[in-house]
């Protein structure tokens, strides 16, 4: 535990350091030469939603003669594509194509847009998402003031949440932007979400498009980026809403995918390890952090576990074997008592490290202007979602060396 609670206060170092070096500040730049842009909207069984995605985009300022969008229906067994045409019938002025296909996955309907685009860039978005305005006019300076960045993602925030799950859900992504922010300072970032991510089409296209076969298409490409020498930025001020899972089953579905596909595509590119080839603050820290990182949590959460049995067992045994003991359970110890019952070289550590989460945990709602909020969310968030990753990554883990199908 000494070990683990001083890695923990370690990282936490480092990541405030980080900071120093990390530009919060709303740019709100504006590409200079405004490209041709192609919008691919991957969709199976969005009915529902599709058209609050199209009409975000419609609402979006940029120009209507530069953007293209390509909504691709996977296969879908409801009215998905009747929406489509309805919004496609009443939006003339805009250029929005239907592509219907059997189905054969996200990334191959991904790759359907992205080899029809005649674009300079190629975006991305998920059909259970929406944007706002000035998100794509934000992101694409980007490419101008670096020629090696190869794709720009959009700051992530969960759509109007409202059970436990989904608020829990909440102050994760605030979370993932601040760290995203910091990485994509220091050249490790390397992801490239669905919710709006934006690319060079002729990179993209160089290094064969998106994996079919692949049950996280956005990370692997996002690995790949980083394989061959590119940089990936995140910008604050586009900010996209996506749903996300409201129970239990949607949760773990979804966790079980990202976990596996995440574990997968380390692997596959298990050659960037220490690699002097690319980034080596990428190759050398990065991403054996983000390995170290799974089983750091895999151990504390076993440690923690097996003291808190042990403290609870101890406690009972002495219960039913000292008389009064139980009445002692419940009076105010004295700082004596306080003093002498806890191990400060074990203290110390702990408490830095959750001084430092919390100030992280703070500054995530900051650089995202929220409000900290809804107290049961963030005890469950910081004491029972913990829990839950751990059973996630348990599963994934036995899954992926199992070897068994990896489904979407």
């Amino acid at each position: 535990m000494w070990i683990i609670s001083f890695f923990t206060l370690y990282m936490s170092i480092v990541w405030l350091n980080f900071l120093f070096f990390t530009d919060f500040g709303v740019s709100q730049k504006r590409p200079k030469n405004i490209p041709t842009l192609t919008v691919a909207v991957p969709a199976y069984n969005e009915e529902r939603g599709i058209e609050a995605t199209l009409r975000s985009l419609e609402a979006c300022d940029y120009p209507k003669n530069k953007l293209t969008i390509m909504v691709v229906d996977d296969g879908s067994k409801d009215r998905t594509s009747e929406v489509v045409k309805g919004f496609i019938d009443s939006h003339k002025h805009m250029d929005i194509r239907l592509i219907v296909q059997e189905n054969q996955g996200k990334a191959a309907a991904v790759n359907a847009a992205l080899f029809s685009a005649e674009s300079e860039y190629f975006s991305c978005l998920d059909a259970d998402s929406t944007i706002s305005c000035g998100s794509i006019m934000s992101m694409l300076s980007h490419f101008e003031a670096d020629q090696k960045t190869a794709a720009v993602i959009s700051a992530i925030k969960v759509h109007e949440p409202k059970n436990l799950y989904e608020k829990v859900q909440r102050f994760e992504y605030l979370m993932a932007v601040l760290m995203r922010k910091i990485r994509s300072t220091i050249n490790t970032l390397a992801m490239t979400p669905g919710v709006l991510s934006i690319y060079r089409t002729a990179v993209i296209r160089e290094l064969g498009g998106f994996d079919v076969g692949n049950i996280t298409e956005d990370f692997e490409i996002a690995m790949r980026l980083k394989y061959h020498g590119y940089n990936i930025q995140l910008e604050t001020s586009a900010v996209t809403y996506t749903k996300v899972p409201s129970t239990f089953k949607g949760l773990w579905n979804q966790r079980l995918r990202w976990f596996r596909g995440y574990l997968y595509n380390h692997y596959k590119y298990r050659k960037m390890f220490f690699s002097r080839r690319q980034n080596r603050l990428f190759t050398c820290f990065q991403m054996p952090l983000n390995i170290f990182s799974i089983f750091l949590l895999l151990v504390m959460i076993v440690l923690v576990s097996y003291g808190s049995i042990t403290f609870m067992f101890e406690r009972l045994v002495r219960v039913f074997m000292i008389n009064g003991y139980l009445g002692s359970l419940f009076s105010i110890p004295t700082f004596k008592d306080f003093i002498l019952s806890y191990n400060f070289k074990l203290m110390f550590p702990i408490l830095m490290g959750t001084i430092s989460g919390a100030f992280l945990f703070y500054l995530a709602h900051k650089l995202q202007k929220e409000k900290i909020k809804d107290f049961t969310a963030i005890w469950a968030y910081f004491v029972i979602f913990p829990y839950m990753s751990f059973t996630h990554w348990v599963f994934s883990l036995s899954q992926e060396v199992m070897r068994l199908k990896r489904k979407w």
